[in-house]
């Protein structure tokens, strides 16, 4: 029959007693078998004193643990029916207050708070962060105004609540109304929140911001939780961390220190079967003693004699394992504290105060090989374990190896550690902004970690400047818009106390475009040309027809079949070319547009309006839908080709916006603003009405966004290392390095532009101490090894290889390449190759043979969607039956146009056409590659 022996109690040593446990039934002989239940220090007390509700005769377990001594009132209960029981101390352990206060939010100091402050918070007198009494002793602090406490308390019944609540009732009484024990009636605000065990604590402190609860500091610090400072008896601010890693001159750390002074005052009872209710080792003299410290104790019945022998052997060989060297050693693997020699009274309690039955087991420990001595039937040896225990063990020394190399791993990253860095905002720039952090990240010695999610403008602010849910503080190290901050949002960040300053840094200008699908053969070989009040008409709703008279009155070349429905694209969730083109038409003709200028619009809602999302959304919208119009940021809107409309500046020229950059005119934009006025003299000023719409000039784009970088002006309390990687990315966005801004289809800001954006990032304060990093361009000997150093002679694979196809792409796309013509076969036919062979023959005949007379057509036609532009016309017009629009798109697609290609019809027959950029340099300077299909003969 297997000897049995149960326990419950406290969660805290509950690990610890498991493997106990577990190795006393590895290495014994006998069938035995121990359990313990972890319910908390309350139950383990309720089911040691009684073997049922009220009845305190006898126990319900076998023994019982607590971090607390017994309760007065138990005590009382259980000596009332002449039972008598011990004390056991087995360990010390440290009360942790720990929170989940942004670590930017309160410095580099830690958050201090000392007795009565504490007890004000828990007891709710004190609800907010900001509150007075916090600050006096955290002047660094800066948190959003008003910002609420969350305050964690167990249920229950803890040893941990009996920890904090006697601490704040014998230090700060008159803050501190609600008594000490287990249990406390806590306030009932939507503000406390009640956990159960040490898990949920640990989960409320790491799932809500603002939080602040108690908790066993080994808990906490497994879970790398922040800690708060208190201040112990000799006005030392330390947290129990720091406690336990400072040692006296007798050898005991901060919390082992508070168990010897206590022991010296005479606070440990001398008597184990007295009320120990009273014992406590809160506020205990030394300079680094820990202020809340517990001891743990199991609870035994004194008199045992009609307990069966061999559990009672069973009970006292647990216990000799638990206070003698193997046990107390490994304490601190549970982060408890052995006790001092002085508190380890279990010897003597058994010999001296233990009634024992008339015949018991005395089970042996042996630590060593003892030769038939260890094979006896009460042996509990070291040279018996299971497999278990011994794979248990070997799990942990592969964890041991696995943690020494991970520390070998950070320790070879120059001791730098991986440095992030991230931001999110208008998508125009995701492509450049990915570019220059992968180049970052290549030259980079350190490890860096950068990244920029392209979700718009609007959402860009909204993550810089936070919300409720973050308590205000931004998402990202910076942001990203091609808007201004709004009004409502910068005052967001000026409401905030303290209030956050941002500063902006224009770093580009862009073109909004309108484009529209068309087709050519109905513009009469001219632009579509619209002033900004026929603009405003379309986009309002008011004009819904290609054919309506005001649209005719500026296009008098445009043929379009009558009643031909007008299909508007806009963007949705919120967008910077949508505040662009109604900032403009606000701007240029507010009489005819009256839908407001915002990134967000209340479009018109009728079957000829489409909402979209994103440049890619508007894109297909255009190339896929005829008789469209939409807006897109210029070099989107190049880069697929789509017709563009001539928009009327305020000089009265009407141009493209390709036409506008060629001619320098976005900058223009910029300087004209500069000149004007328009940008504050202070970056981190309200920048909410600033804009470039209309602005004077013969050759200036009317519909110009500034791209901006946002960023807090104050970087203090940043991440040394982030702030770093932020300057320096801020450095290579500003200063171009590289070229990358005209690679993206963006135009560089105007020398005096960019001299306020520098300025405005010259105003950055940086956390003291930051090694900032520079840049290596020139070869510079030793210093370019250097850890800071983001040098231009290093070099990743993966960035040669894409420059490498890269010119290997654009060599395929100027080569001369033979085309195909459609082969058209029915099913019926055999599938034979002869009739594809003949075809590719009259093909190239075809072409020799035709293509003076195709460039006749494109001559006679004005030269269509080739208007302008380099090109030439591969094979013979002609009428009626052909190949039809399907055909003619793919034939197209695939010989010359890279997947993009479009149908027209012409009198001389139906063209499938494409444009392809050869680069964004080349599209500015209105070149491209035009290739054109006619109508093939059947």
């Amino acid at each position: 029959v297997p000897i049995h022996v149960h326990g419950s109690g406290t969660t805290n040593p509950s690990k610890f007693f498991w493997q106990i446990m577990e190795t006393i039934q590895a290495r014994a002989k006998a069938d035995v078998r121990l359990t313990y239940r972890a319910v908390g220090s309350s139950t383990g007390q309720k089911e040691f004193s009684q073997v049922s509700d009220g009845v305190f005769t006898s126990s319900l377990s076998d023994f019982g643990s607590g971090d607390i001594p017994m309760s007065q009132s138990l005590y009382s209960s259980i000596t009332g029916t002449g039972r008598e029981m011990v004390h056991v101390p087995f360990c010390l352990g440290a009360i942790g207050v720990f929170h989940s206060v942004p670590a930017s939010a309160i410095g580099g100091a830690g958050l201090k708070l000392s007795p009565c402050v504490l007890a004000k918070i828990f007891d709710g007198t004190i609800t907010t962060w900001d509150d007075a009494d916090i600050k006096a002793d955290n002047p660094g602090m800066q948190v959003p105004t008003g910002q609420r406490i969350k305050v964690g308390h167990r249920t229950l019944g803890s040893s941990s609540t009996g920890g904090i609540s006697g601490y704040m009732e014998a230090k700060c009484p008159g803050s501190w109304g609600r008594g000490s024990g287990a249990s406390i009636s806590w306030p009932t605000t939507s503000d406390f929140m009640a956990v159960q065990g040490s898990d949920g604590m640990k989960d409320l402190i790491v799932g809500t911001p603002y939080a602040i609860g108690y908790l066993d500091a080994g808990h906490g610090h497994g879970r790398n939780l922040q800690e708060v400072m208190l201040q112990n008896e000799a006005d030392t601010w330390l947290t129990s961390l720091m406690a336990l890693s400072a040692v006296d001159g007798n050898g005991n750390n901060g919390v082992a220190a508070a168990g010897a002074a206590a022991v010296a005052s005479g606070a440990i009872p001398a008597n184990p079967r007295a009320d120990w209710s009273n014992v406590n080792l809160y506020m205990k003299a030394g300079t680094n003693t820990w202020p809340i410290v517990l001891v743990s104790y199991m609870y035994l019945n004194e008199d045992m004699s009609s307990v069966d022998g061999e559990k009672v052997g069973l009970i006292k060989a647990f216990l000799d394992m638990v206070t003698g060297t193997e046990g107390q050693d490994l304490l601190a693997s549970y982060s408890f504290n052995k006790l001092p020699a002085a508190m380890n009274s279990w010897s003597s309690t058994w010999n001296t105060y233990i009634t024992k039955p008339a015949t018991w087991t005395s089970y042996s420990l042996l630590t060593a090989t003892d030769a038939w001595t260890g094979m006896g039937p009460d042996i509990i040896t070291v040279k018996r374990t299971s497999y278990s225990l011994w794979k248990l063990g070997e799990l942990d020394l592969a964890m041991t190896s696995l943690t020494a190399k991970v520390a070998a791993l950070e320790s070879s990253l120059d001791d730098y550690g991986i440095v992030p860095l991230h931001g999110s905002g208008t998508t125009n720039p995701k492509n450049w902004f990915a570019k220059a952090m992968k180049l970052m990240e290549s030259r980079s010695r350190v490890p860096l970690h950068l990244t920029y999610r392209a979700v718009g403008s609007s959402t860009g602010q909204e993550e810089f400047v936070g919300n409720a849910g973050s308590s205000f503080m931004s998402y990202n190290h910076f942001g990203a818009g091609d808007l201004p901050m709004t009004a409502s949002r910068f005052s967001a960040l000026q409401a905030l106390s303290p209030p956050q300053t941002m500063v902006h840094l224009p770093f580009a200008l862009g073109a909004i475009g309108i484009f529209h699908s068309i087709p050519s053969s109905a513009m009469g070989g001219a632009d579509l040309k619209m002033d900004a009040c026929l603009l405003a008409k379309i986009f309002s709703g008011a004009i819904t027809t290609w054919d309506h008279a005001d649209v005719l009155a500026q296009n008098s070349g445009l043929s379009v079949p009558a009643g031909t429905k007008i299909h508007v694209g806009h963007r949705t969730l919120g967008s910077s070319s949508t505040g662009g083109l109604s900032g403009y038409l606000t701007a240029a003709c507010s009489g005819d547009w009256t839908l407001g200028s915002s990134s967000t619009i209340s479009w018109p809602v009728t079957e000829q309006f489409h909402a979209l999302q994103g440049s890619p959304g508007m894109q297909a919208f255009i190339n896929d839908n005829a008789y469209a119009i939409g807006y897109l940021d210029a070099g989107h809107g190049h880069d697929f080709g789509f017709a563009e409309v001539a928009l009327t500046n305020a000089a009265g020229k009407s141009r493209t916006s390709l036409e506008s950059i060629a001619l320098g005119g976005v900058a223009a934009a910029g300087t004209q603003a500069v000149q004007n006025g328009v940008f504050p003299e202070d970056s981190a000023a309200d920048w909410s009405a600033v804009n470039l719409y209309n602005m004077a000039g013969d050759t200036t784009w009317p519909i110009v966004l500034v791209s901006y970088i946002y960023a807090k002006r104050d970087q203090t309390a940043s991440n040394p290392k982030s702030a770093a990687a932020l300057k320096a990315f801020i450095d290579v966005i500003l200063n171009d390095r590289d070229g990358l801004c005209a690679e993206f289809g963006f135009t560089l800001p105007s020398d005096s532009v960019k001299t306020k954006s520098l300025a405005a990032a010259a105003s950055i304060t940086y956390p003291p101490g930051m090694v900032s990093f520079t840049f290596e361009t020139d070869t510079d000997n030793y210093e370019g090894m250097a850890a800071s150093v983001i040098s231009g002679k290093r070099f990743s694979y993966d960035d040669y290889e894409r420059s490498v196809l890269k010119d290997d792409i654009a060599t395929l796309r100027s080569a001369p390449r033979p085309v195909a013509a459609p082969v058209i076969q029915h099913e019926s036919e055999p599938k034979s190759p002869v009739p594809l062979v003949l075809s590719l023959v009259a093909l190239l005949l075809s072409c020799v043979a035709g293509g003076l007379g195709c460039m006749a057509v494109r001559a006679a036609k004005g030269g269509g969607d080739a208007r302008g532009l380099q090109g030439s016309v591969i094979g013979s017009p002609g009428g009626g039956a052909g190949y039809g629009n399907a055909e003619l798109q793919e034939a197209a697609r695939t010989t010359c146009c890279g997947g993009r290609a479009r149908t027209h019809s012409t009198p001389s027959g139906t063209l499938a056409a494409c444009v392809s950029g050869r680069s964004t340099k080349a599209r500015q300077a209105s070149k491209a590659h035009v290739c054109t299909r006619a109508t093939l003969p059947p």
